[in-house]
């Protein structure tokens, strides 16, 4: 520190201490502020006439800055707005599927049976690569490959990487058949990965061609409007329409839900709706009459479709190339005398019974014309192997006539059918049962059913026509169910297993038994079999099972055991056998304990989709089916 610093220091320390020292008023330092003249009155005119004036210095400074600041910011959003259009309007740096396009070149229309291709055009208009480009085109019914015939339902291109800026070409051929004039639409569907991403973005477009011919032309002449229960005839006329001959052709027809086929000219070459055509040459043409019967509801839509076209090579019985197709629309109507049918309550067109049950079957009828009618006839044809002729029995005045297993109500059993006014109504019945095809039946039936052809005839008068016949028909399917068996039994000395321990049993010390199922089917294959049991808490699962490969398991948690059979034949039998471990208690002194608890079956009939099930009872340490078994060898011993 300087000398003359320490001087000064000193001087006020003196003057600080001295006894005549006086301190300053912070008033003698600093220059006290003009105050604001302020009104010592309440005179409200002199504070308006004279408003406080505070000189404002700093809230000039700041409007500045603010009107700065917005007019940056709005130079700012101006700026950004131009950028923004520029990508947008430009789209320089835009990444779209609207910047890919599918471009197919395919013929306006084609002759069925013609080859044809069509050319696709795949631009990419981004500014990146696009990969893993394929094309699929999925085609409707009608299109099939050029070099073997078969269906072509879908098809594919490997288009891979397509550059920006690129365009790829490529090329389908296919055959096309189908009703003349008429239109069909193929999609396709771009799938493509931008570069950097695999992500899987998908582009589709379509195009539509048409059949401006057909090597054979097909039509279907059919009522527009059926009664139900009415019979109902079909024409079909198949012409060649080719220079070319056509061989192995075949028609097939579809028949609407309800259709009862009775017969056609000429008669189906398979089944019911097959017809073997053969070789067509130019011009040839073959009519096809088809009869039956439809039922429905009023008012609801029958749809009956036939196509033509040649033999599937691995199948005679069934189309290859379908070359043509009709179909026809029939609206279903009230037949002018409506019957209905009822098994066991049921008013479907197939009913399952249950093994060894009866059915009763009720049929009611109603008169739907406008006027009275007379001399009505019911008659209802039982076929099938399966029925018990001797079980029928027919109600309200019916009769069985056994020559041709016909019941037939008529005017003199059932008066109620001599004169049937409009809107009058009655009912008649008969019951019948199956003859016998369980498991110990001498003949298995397989898949025993009998079908019930129901026919009602009257007569009505009618102004423009006279006296007319009016006939209804109607045709129901009983199924019957299989007689699926199950049996359970406790072995010692018989069996697959040596079993061990003391017979009778003996308290604290453990002997083994076997369990054998059996399984027995009849007439009806059954699929899904399971069996299931439970073991006691004293018993325990051994591990043994026979034959070695019957799935058969055991569940600790809840002590079950499970032999999944699976599907058994009409006629077939399944067993199997496992072996379980008992250690009997002095508490079951003289007791003949459980070693199973009921035995549960449950599978499913593949003809009549009926759920079918069987129990047996618990069995126990009276081995009642082990032939080498003794009297006094069941009841736990000390």
């Amino acid at each position: 520190m300087s000398d003359d610093t320490k001087s000064k220091i000193e001087a006020l320390e003196r003057k600080l201490y001295a006894k005549d020292f006086k301190p300053q008023r912070v008033e003698d330092v600093l220059r006290p502020k003009e105050s604001a003249p302020v009104n010592s009155s309440w005179d409200t005119k002199a504070d308006d006439a004279s408003p406080l004036k505070v000189p404002v210095v700093y809230t000039e400074k700041r409007n500045v800055f603010m009107k700065k600041f917005a007019l940056a910011s709005v130079g700012f959003f101006i700026v950004a707005a131009v950028i923004t259009g520029a990508v947008i309007f430009g789209g320089s740096n835009i990444i779209s599927g609207e910047n890919i396009t599918i471009e197919p070149k395919a013929p306006l229309a084609v002759a069925g049976g013609e080859p044809f291709e069509t050319k696709f055009v795949v631009t990419n208009g981004n500014k990146v690569s696009v990969e893993k480009a394929t094309l699929f085109f999925e085609y409707p019914v009608g299109f099939y490959n050029t070099t073997d015939k078969t269906p072509l339902p879908r098809a594919s291109k490997d288009l891979g990487v397509i550059l920006p800026g690129q365009s790829i070409t490529d090329t389908v051929s296919a055959l096309l058949y189908g009703e003349e004039n008429s239109q069909k639409e193929v999609r396709v569907t771009l799938e493509y990965q931008i570069a950097g991403s695999n992500a899987t973005i998908k582009k589709q477009t379509t195009y539509t061609i048409k059949v401006s011919s057909s090597p054979v032309t097909l039509k279907l002449v059919a009522p527009k409007e059926v009664s139900s229960g009415q019979q109902v005839e079909f024409t079909v006329n198949v012409e060649a329409n080719t220079a070319r001959t056509l061989g192995n052709l075949i028609l097939s027809a579809e028949y609407p839900s309800g259709f009862t086929f009775r017969s056609a000219d000429p008669a189906p070459t398979y089944s019911t709706n097959v017809w073997a055509l053969g070789t067509f040459s130019p011009q040839d043409k073959r009519m096809i009459k088809i009869r039956g019967v439809i039922e429905g509801q009023e008012t609801e839509q029958k749809v009956v479709r036939m196509s033509v076209g040649t033999q599937d090579v691995r199948d005679d019985r069934t189309l290859g190339v379908v070359y043509n197709t009709a179909l026809e629309n029939l609206s279903v109507k009230k037949p002018a005398l409506g019957i209905d049918v009822a098994i066991d309550g049921d008013r479907g067109t197939e009913h399952a019974v249950a093994f060894g049950k009866g059915t009763r079957v009720e049929i009611f009828w109603q008169n739907n014309n406008a006027t009275k009618v007379t001399d009505a006839v019911i008659e209802v044809k039982l076929l099938g192997p399966a029925l018990n002729r001797y079980s029928v029995s027919a109600g309200a005045g019916g009769f069985y006539r056994s020559s041709d297993d016909t019941i037939v109500w008529e005017k003199t059993g059932n008066t109620d059918l001599a004169a049937i006014d409009t809107g009058a109504k009655g009912a008649v019945s008969f019951n019948f049962s199956p003859i016998s095809f369980g498991v110990d039946a001498v003949r298995i039936i397989k898949n025993p059913q009998i079908t019930l052809e129901i026919t009602a005839h009257a007569r009505r008068t009618s102004e423009t026509n006279g006296t007319e016949d009016v006939t209804t028909f109607a045709t129901r399917k009983v199924k019957f169910d299989t007689d699926l068996r199950l049996s359970s039994q406790a072995l010692y000395f018989s069996g697959p297993f040596k079993n061990t321990g003391p017979l009778p049993p003996k308290a604290d010390t453990p002997t083994t038994y076997t369990i054998k199922w059996s399984v027995r089917n009849s007439s009806n294959s059954v699929s899904g079999i399971a069996v299931k049991t439970t073991l006691p808490r004293y018993v325990t699962w051994a591990g043994s099972i026979s034959p070695t490969g019957e799935d058969v398991s055991y569940s600790k948690e809840n002590s079950e055991v499970i032999w999944n059979v699976g599907r058994i034949a009409s006629g077939g039998t399944r067993d199997t056998s496992f072996q379980v471990s008992f250690l009997p208690s002095l508490s079951q002194l003289g007791t003949s304990p459980l070693l199973t608890g009921d035995s549960v079956l449950a599978g499913t009939d593949d003809f009549t989709k009926t759920v079918l099930g069987d129990r047996r009872p618990s069995v126990n340490t009276y081995l009642s089916a082990d032939p080498s078994f003794g009297q006094n060898q069941g009841a736990v011993v000390q």
